[in-house]
């Protein structure tokens, strides 16, 4: 994974999880998906948001990541809410060594699914629709996640059956001042230059009246929802 976790970035995605219900939104899509199984791994779970909202909708859940700083955010998410059913796990995903009912991946674990189909039931990938819409600032992007169109593709050239849901999910993101929105694009797309930084925030940044985050950076999330069956029985 390219993202970069640290105290201001695992502020910003919660805050934006928070303001939308994007994860809970999400969730809502995949439990239905879940129904008979009892062990779920998330692989590459990040701050495990999704996560957190799933483990009312199955007995156990795995979390794997190898970011020390993602993995910490959680663990402290989990105990601050008193969530008993989720075990975390600071490690990479080539090195699993048991199986699960359902793995998940989402956003960043969506290369070569079926690496994963040896250890589990079922696979869910949620992946990210390429939709690069404004160019000014695209160009500018610090990291690149897989498309679904390209999954699909993949999936069709290798004739791995699947079934395919799609859809559209506000996830964008509160800031308190102009000066954090300047931050918040500069840490996403690194090499932006002040013009099209300043273009980019005139035509998006929304000024909301509220008062405990007076902008808000709009963001529709198009996502299309994997599933796969895995060679486990």
């Amino acid at each position: 994974m390219n993202f970069n976790w640290n105290a201001v970035t695992i502020k910003w995605y919660q805050e934006a999880n928070e303001y939308s219900g994007f994860f809970k939104n999400i969730a809502d899509l995949v439990t239905p998906k879940l129904a008979g199984y009892s062990t779920f791994c998330d692989i590459g779970c990040g701050l495990g948001l999704v996560d957190l909202e799933l483990s009312k909708s199955i007995k156990n859940i795995t979390c794997i990541d190898i970011n020390k700083e993602a993995i910490k955010s959680l663990q402290k998410n989990i105990e601050d809410r008193g969530i008993t059913n989720i075990e975390t796990c600071l490690m990479d995903c080539n090195d699993i060594d048991k199986s699960w009912d359902v793995i998940y991946t989402s956003f960043f674990g969506s290369h070569e699914l079926e690496k994963f189909f040896p250890f589990c039931k079922k696979l869910i990938a949620v992946v990210d629709k390429k939709n690069e819409n404004n160019p000014c600032i695209d160009k500018h992007r610090a990291f690149h996640r897989n498309s679904y169109d390209k999954v699909e593709a993949a999936l069709k050239e290798k004739g791995i059956a699947y079934s395919l849901t799609e859809v559209s999910l506000e996830f964008g993101q509160p800031l308190i001042s102009i000066e954090e929105a300047k931050s918040y694009i500069k840490t996403n797309y690194a090499e932006v230059n002040d013009e099209d930084l300043n273009h980019f925030l005139a035509q998006k940044l929304i000024e909301t009246k509220e008062k405990e985050y007076p902008f808000y950076m709009p963001k529709k999330k198009s996502v299309g929802i994997f599933e796969l069956e895995g060679d486990c029985k």
